[in-house]
């Protein structure tokens, strides 16, 4: 491993640079941000571009625009998640023949009516065998 003296100087920069903007440093530590995109954007586009300005410490208005920016890309990814799921449900239908849909819920449909027509046979037949346990005997004396 590198001692500090052998970094590069950009390298030396860019960890003042994060110092500097410390809402960073919390968007990397919440894993929204690698410290790579980071670098790099930040060799493209300079310590001095705009787009920093919000991460700047003790600025109350960065951590109100960083909120906000969270709160839109939040915003914006379960907008894309519900057009992304709604997408495959439509491409499900578009695949779907109607016709093998009919012939399977026409299936469906006689499977469950013989599964009732079973329960059915076996909650009557309880009655009948009650009825046929308990004939009266012709000799049977009754006291009342």
């Amino acid at each position: 491993m590198e001692s500090k003296q052998g970094l590069h100087p950009s390298v030396k920069d860019f960890k003042q640079f994060m110092k500097e903007h410390p809402f960073l440093a919390k968007e990397v530590k919440d894993g929204r941000r690698t410290l790579q995109e980071l670098f790099e954007e930040w060799s493209v586009l300079g310590g001095d571009h705009e787009q920093w300005s919000s991460y700047n410490q003790g600025e109350t208005t960065g951590e109100k625009n960083g909120a906000k920016q969270q709160e839109e890309a939040e915003k914006e990814q379960s907008s894309q998640s519900a057009t992304d799921a709604l997408g495959q449900i439509m491409g499900i239908v578009k695949r779907m023949n109607v016709q093998d849909l009919q012939n399977h819920l026409s299936q469906f449909s006689s499977v469950l009516s013989n599964v009732q027509n079973v329960i059915q046979s076996f909650q009557k037949q309880p009655e009948n065998q009650q009825n046929h346990r308990q004939p009266d005997h012709p000799f049977s004396f009754r006291r009342d």
